[in-house]
């Protein structure tokens, strides 16, 4: 796998790794918004995995998770995402998947660029709860890829 989209998927674990620590220190566990949005990005993380291994697209149904659950699910992704990482190769990432879930006309794509698709949506959805954390006076760190790169691109902590 290129360079740059095994470092976008190691940057993701440990920015998602970063805001579920701040999320942790809040005190805003039981946030309504950082709940259900954090829900949908862990997950698309598990879809989007389950696309990419062949499986079942049936998600199960399930209330929203709490702020412990949704850390556990979100880091047993990344471990999978970075294995992926090292271990895919050239013709694989060209390989095209079926979206199931985009609507007629199909959305089909490349692995590389549903992996690509898995960082753009999970730092959307970041972006969003960090700025929601901080308008709750919950205090949070600086994620951006830059700042990783700076910090000599530092491995996920979930502990």
């Amino acid at each position: 796998m290129s360079g740059s989209l095994k470092d976008l998927l190691a940057h993701q674990a440990w920015a998602d790794a970063k805001f579920f620590s701040a999320w942790q220190r809040s005190g805003l566990l039981q946030d309504e918004e950082l709940r259900i949005r954090a829900d949908h990005q862990v997950t698309v993380l598990e879809a989007f995995l389950q696309l990419l291994k062949g499986g079942d697209m049936a998600l199960p149904e399930r209330p929203t998770a709490d702020c412990l659950e949704l850390r556990a699910r979100c880091e047993a992704a990344h471990e999978v995402y970075l294995a992926l990482g090292h271990s895919l190769d050239k013709a694989t990432l060209e390989r095209t998947l079926r979206v199931p879930w985009f609507p007629d006309p199909p959305c089909v794509l490349s692995v590389s660029d549903i992996l690509m698709q898995v960082c753009m949506h999970s730092q959307h959805h970041r972006g969003q709860n960090m700025a929601r954390l901080r308008a709750l006076g919950g205090q949070v760190i600086n994620v951006d890829y830059i700042i990783w790169l700076w910090k000599q691109k530092p491995a996920a902590r979930w502990s």
